[in-house]
């Protein structure tokens, strides 16, 4: 079959991995990469000798042999350039969140269905073979009912001034969290607070509320001199608790759990715990493998448009809960 011709814009902090995974699979062929920084493209040029370089995205979108353009702007931007991309009649990869706003995610889903077009959104996570995992143990049952989902996502890092941290950081576990678990939940909660004067919060609690006693929380902040990714995810018959740092086990599965009878009296159960064997793979790989799949045959990859639109859903019902002084408040 015949190389499916891609091509990047928005060659910043997340755009090389993609020009990287692009160029380097043997059944995507990388032909043009695009950036504002004339200097960012000509060192990118050291690496990607043969790629076309240019500052105007509409080169790109001019190109008749163009199949894939996968967007790694500032999220503001999203909109209008995916839906440029995709009215020149290209698949659409795009950087999470996939839109600032629920009104645009569902433009550019309709958009996509109209023209017969690949709309995905670059949820790379739930890629991950750990992800896969984790899903399937929870449509097993093994679990039993689930009860809560915590998680924590810290690090020093830039402190941005064009949309706050739930935006950056808690987008990640959101989407980690919908493609898991499949629940969309009925209200939310965010608390968050600025420690830099005229930016957006840095810190931030996100909870999730749901029809029965399930809930899920999301702390994550740029402020913490150590860095973190990990959470826990517990059932009434067992728990999981998984670490995105560590090298190998990154999950870890314990028998363990709080038993109660009719009568409210509660007893532990304390069983092994299990590190279970998961394939190593790459999250990114696995993903642009889904989407080529996705170009020649027009199945749907896992994070597709609709998979965006949830999670810019959760995020924008945060954003009114955080506006409002931290009401619940509906998603």
């Amino acid at each position: 079959m015949k190389k499916i011709k891609t091509a990047v814009i928005g060659c910043g902090g997340w755009g090389p991995n993609l020009l990287n995974v692009f160029f380097s699979n043997t059944e995507t062929q990388l032909k043009w990469m695009c950036d504002l920084s004339a200097p960012r493209l000509e060192f990118l040029k050291q690496t990607f000798h043969d790629v076309l370089a240019t500052t105007d995205y509409q080169e790109i979108l001019n190109d008749p042999k163009v199949d894939l353009v996968a967007i790694a702007t500032p999220v503001d931007s999203h909109y209008p350039l995916a839906k440029a991309a995709l009215e020149a009649g290209k698949h659409v990869l795009v950087e999470k969140p996939m839109t600032a706003s629920v009104a645009h995610a569902e433009e550019l889903i309709a958009l996509a269905e109209k023209k017969g077009l690949l709309l995905a959104t670059d949820h790379v996570l739930v890629y991950s073979n750990e992800a896969q995992y984790l899903h399937n143990l929870l449509k097993s049952g093994e679990l039993g009912e689930l009860l809560y989902w915590d998680s924590v996502r810290l690090n020093l890092g830039a402190v941005r001034h064009d949309y706050n941290v739930l935006w950056d950081l808690a987008v990640h576990d959101v989407s980690l969290f919908y493609h898991v678990t499949d629940r969309m939940p009925t209200e939310v909660l965010a608390v968050g607070t600025s420690h830099v004067p005229g930016y957006p919060e840095s810190m931030a609690q996100l909870h999730m509320f749901f029809d029965g006693p399930f809930v899920a929380q999301v702390n994550v902040n740029w402020l913490s001199p150590v860095k973190m990714r990990h959470g826990v995810l517990v059932g009434t018959k067992k728990s999981v608790y998984y670490n995105d740092q560590e090298a190998s086990e990154k999950l870890r599965v314990y028998d363990r759990c709080v038993e109660c009878d009719s009568k409210g009296k509660t007893t532990y159960h304390l069983g092994d715990v299990l590190s279970p064997f998961i394939a190593p793979g790459d999250a990114l790989r696995n993903e642009v493998k889904q989407l080529v799949e996705g170009v020649r045959t027009g199945k749907k990859p896992i994070a597709d448009g609709f998979a965006g639109l949830q999670v810019v859903r959760i995020l924008e019902a945060a954003e009114r809960s955080l506006r409002s002084g931290s009401q619940r408040v509906k998603v």
